[in-house]
């Protein structure tokens, strides 16, 4: 019914219609404020995928009451990530926030095509299988059509502007074109897709199949490295830093490839002989343990540290995780009584998909805000002095933390109960005044830099050295002109290094200044950058933090590998984790 000419028909209409919807939001998007404009770019942009990809249901009034709640629901979830932007933040949070809504779109559209087809939302799992990998491959030949149309566009300029013909070019280089004909493509790439399902669902579960022999595989590594832990211990585990990271990483791909091998769970899909799917179910056994792991790493770095935006989305990664382990469990050991193997695992998936839907949307609220938990985690930090005001990341609030961070960092510029409240206030009076994350967020407006002042910006390191007198009129005049920024406080200085670290018998400046850290050298009598530190720590070389460091030792070391020149080319080798 989608391959109908009606169908293929309503599929470029709505193409046409999302073309003039992005082309209007692209040419007003400088006028709207984000907690607009989102919103609108997701109406733009669900609302006729949603329609075309139903194009079956297109004569049901009903299409248009679930299509249009689905998509309003997601539009105002948009549109309140979009009010937590402040000034010209644009922070990764809110990247994330709106790839999750493209997520939950993409979830929940089975079970509303499900409900068009049979009056129900999730009775059949084969079903909700089969629209969900249907849908994801239908997206996937639209984009690669689009992407491929578009090359050989392209290829037309090109062609005829050697001949020099620019009509080619320019028409295909215009705004107009460009939103018009784009959603054309892609929309004739869904219809390329219905027209030929039958055959290209045979390839897509050929696949699947291909992959879910990876199964066995994941769970011998999970049990193996279960079996490691009691002979190693835990300690080279969180040694790593990431071990929440590994660990969620393994579960994820166990829980993926496991609905790949076990498709729909119909008799018919299940492949395996007894002994792997006795190696499959051990696997699975051992997930709660990882999540359980999980839990115990975060919960320790959060009584350390305090909640942040990273380790929110980590303990909702973890309890969605959970979920799927507890279940998978439960399946494994739970007796069938003539029903499929890992049958339970229907009611499971289903109750995740709606979970990581549910909790997805919160975080678009007030209720389950990232950014807000984390600001009120270390606001009640900071009062409770179980962190030095000059190692409180004030940047953070002002630029990263959205509507919650922004205020939080007014209240703190009115702070009078702290007993470093003075500190507080000058500090949070000095990054509000900032005008840019990539300046200075202690000088205001018509400040200006002596020599006294920088000196006392800098901690000499060894103790007791002065800094260079070349260097520091070197770094004035970079200051002055903008072409050098310092990060640091009086209260909180940065760590000046001097240290030869190339080996000529003359000491290079190294400024400690978190990720920003340059590495300054002598040349001819003139100072100049010669490039900045880099590692996975380089953000805690900073104030207090990065003074601490240097009191456990400060040595150069050779790199192990030279470089390469090849043809007057020089290659670095990067190391390997």
């Amino acid at each position: 019914m989608a391959s109908h000419p009606s169908a293929r028909l309503w599929i470029a209409a709505w193409a046409l219609a999302q073309g003039a919807a992005l082309w209007s939001l692209h040419r007003a998007h400088e006028s709207l404020a984000p907690a607009v404009l989102w919103p609108l770019y997701v109406l733009a942009l669900a609302l006729p995928l949603t329609l075309q990809l139903l194009a079956a249901h297109r004569g049901r009034q009903l299409l248009w009451a679930l299509a249009g709640a689905l998509c309003l629901t997601l539009a105002a979830a948009a549109a309140y990530v979009g009010h937590q932007v402040v000034d010209d933040q644009r922070g990764a949070a809110q990247g994330w926030s709106l790839a999750l809504l493209a997520a939950c779109w993409f979830v929940l559209l089975p079970f509303i095509e499900q409900r068009l087809a049979t009056r129900h939302w999730a009775r059949d799992y084969a079903q909700l299988f089969a629209a969900s990998w249907r849908h994801a491959f239908q997206l996937q030949v639209a984009a690669l059509f689009a992407l491929l149309f578009w090359a050989l566009l392209m290829l037309l300029a090109a062609l005829f502007k050697v001949l020099g013909v620019t009509l080619f070019a320019t028409l295909f280089g215009s705004r107009t074109f460009i939103y018009l004909a784009t959603p054309l493509a892609f929309g004739a790439g869904l219809a390329l897709f219905a027209t030929r399902e039958e055959a290209l669902e045979g390839f897509w579960r050929t696949l699947l199949h291909a992959l879910g022999s990876l199964l066995p595989l994941a769970c011998l590594i999970a049990l193996l490295f279960a079996l490691a832990l009691p002979v190693r211990g835990l300690a080279p585990l969180w040694a790593t830093g990431r071990a929440s990271v590994l660990m969620l990483g393994l579960m994820a791909w166990i829980v993926f490839l496991f609905n790949v091998a076990w498709s729909d769970g119909t008799v018919q899909g299940q492949r395996f002989g007894p002994l792997l799917r006795r190696l499959v179910e051990a696997g699975l056994l051992s997930l709660p343990l990882y999540a359980l792991l999980c839990a115990y790493a975060l919960g320790l770095r959060v009584a350390q540290h305090g909640w942040s935006v990273d380790r929110v989305w980590a303990a909702l990664a973890v309890l969605l995780m959970a979920v799927y382990a507890l279940g998978y469990a439960a399946a494994a050991v739970l007796p069938r009584r003539g029903a499929p193997w890992m049958a339970l695992t229907r009611r499971v998936n289903v109750a995740a998909a709606l979970l990581g839907v549910a909790l997805a949307l919160l975080t678009c609220t007030p209720l389950l805000e990232p950014a807000r938990i984390a600001v009120a985690s270390q606001l009640a930090r900071l009062a409770a002095q179980r962190i030095e005001p000059d190692a409180f990341d004030y940047h953070y609030l002002r630029w990263d933390a959205g509507r919650a961070g922004h205020a939080a960092l007014e209240r703190l510029s009115r702070e009078q109960e702290h007993p470093q409240a003075a500190q507080i206030r000058l500090q949070a009076q000095r990054t509000l005044a900032a005008t840019s994350r990539y300046l200075s967020a202690d000088l205001a407006p018509g400040d200006e830099w002596t020599p006294e002042r920088l000196r006392a910006h800098l901690r000499p390191h060894p103790q007791g050295t002065a800094p260079d007198a070349g260097w520091l009129a070197f770094a004035l005049v970079a200051l002055e002109g903008r072409t050098l920024t310092l990060d640091c406080t009086e209260e909180a200085p940065c760590p000046l290094l001097s240290i030869d670290m190339d080996g000529d018998g003359q000491p290079e400046q190294v400024l400690l200044d978190g990720h920003a850290s340059p590495v300054f050298t002598r040349e001819g009598g003139h100072w100049r950058e010669a490039g900045r530190l880099h590692g996975r720590n380089a953000g805690r070389l900073h104030g207090g933090v990065g003074g601490a460091s240097l009191e456990q030792g400060v040595r150069t070391q050779a790199p192990r590998w030279h470089d390469l020149l090849i043809g007057g080319e020089r290659y670095s080798v990067r190391a390997s984790d």
